[in-house]
């Protein structure tokens, strides 16, 4: 595996190919349009030569700088017209480029210079862990857009006095103002948790997505594989030289975002990297989201009680309700 710098560079590379690509097909296309319709290039030359010109009139103090500006703008609409004219007449159709990615352009750079959703993906898919499959088809596929309130009853709960979809409605709230807000830094910790069939795997893949695409660098893994990993990265069972540039990323990406919270094999050190990477990443400002089919209960008999401390007091605890969504579609 590549370092980070390496990444970079690959991924950079990448984004100049494309740009090349698009280079030459746009000139292919000229040169083709130029063949056929001689005027046009024509046009395209003096349009070009205009700013030459007026600059040289205006260091021979023949015109004003003002003066130079209007009379370019000027020529040159006059030139476009022409252009647009022959262009209309003989239903040529210009080269227009379709981007990958409509919001950098195809270059990696929003407009504001922060890496571009688009990049920040690249990153993720190549910090992949040992047979690692599943979580980019499970990111490709969920969005806050098709997660489906319509799954939840609004009969009232007795009990509480409000119904599964309330509640999932507020959950669903909540997380989008997470996502919408992140920062980077302080930007909160989340618990998903809640009986298993009720959307905390979308709700959790979606939050990905949305961090990602404002260009923060977020890991997104289930809690079975994340933990087997950094057990085997401790023990040197996996290549450190191969695998460092994730073990670093799992601790210092600008979210972390862990799955199925609990399906891992509990050991001892389990027990002591667990609360190593949630006191690394509270103590750096680094936000976790976690999702998890146990109660808070249920973690403290499995966790020891300062993995506990950590969740109640640094996580804003979501609890899901409802009934099981995949039984529901199954019918």
């Amino acid at each position: 595996m590549l370092s980070m710098n390496e990444i970079h560079l690959k991924i950079r590379a990448e984004y100049r190919q494309i740009q090349e690509e698009y280079e030459n097909a746009k000139k292919n296309a000229e040169e083709l349009m130029y063949a056929s319709f001689p005027r046009i290039e024509e046009i395209d030359n003096e349009i070009s030569a205009l700013a030459i010109e007026s600059a040289k009139r205006v260091l021979e103090e023949e015109i004003t700088p003002e003066e130079a500006a209007e009379g370019m703008q000027e020529k040159a609409r006059v030139l476009r017209e022409e252009k647009n004219q022959i262009i209309k007449t003989n239903n040529i159709e210009e080269f227009k480029i379709s981007y990958k990615c409509e919001n950098c352009s195809d270059t990696g750079f929003s407009k504001d210079g922060k890496k571009c959703g688009c990049y920040i993906k690249k990153i993720q898919s190549m910090l992949t862990l040992p047979g690692e499959k599943g979580e980019n088809a499970i990111l490709k596929k969920c969005n806050f857009e098709n997660f489906n309130l319509d799954y939840y009853s609004k009969e009232i709960d007795a009990e509480i006095g409000i119904s599964p979809r309330d509640i999932m409605r507020a959950v669903l709230a909540n997380c989008k103002k997470f996502s919408n807000g992140f920062s980077g830094e302080n930007s909160g910790n989340i618990l998903l948790c809640g009986p298993s069939g009720l959307g905390k795997t979308h709700i959790a893949a979606s939050i990905a997505n949305e961090v990602m695409a404002k260009g923060y660098l977020v890991i997104y893994k289930s809690s079975y594989k994340l933990f087997q990993f950094l057990e085997d990265y401790k023990f040197g069972r996996v290549d450190r030289n191969i695998y460092s540039v994730v073990y670093d990323a799992i601790y210092d990406a600008d979210l972390l975002v862990v799955d199925d919270f609990g399906t891992e094999f509990i050991t001892s050190y389990t027990q002591s990297v667990l609360f190593d990477l949630l006191s690394t990443r509270i103590a750096s400002d680094k936000s976790t989201v976690i999702s998890t089919n146990l109660t808070l209960d249920n973690i403290l008999d499995i966790y020891q009680e300062r993995v506990m401390s950590r969740l109640k007091n640094e996580f804003n605890v979501l609890r899901f309700a409802g009934e099981d969504v995949r039984a529901l579609k199954n019918k």
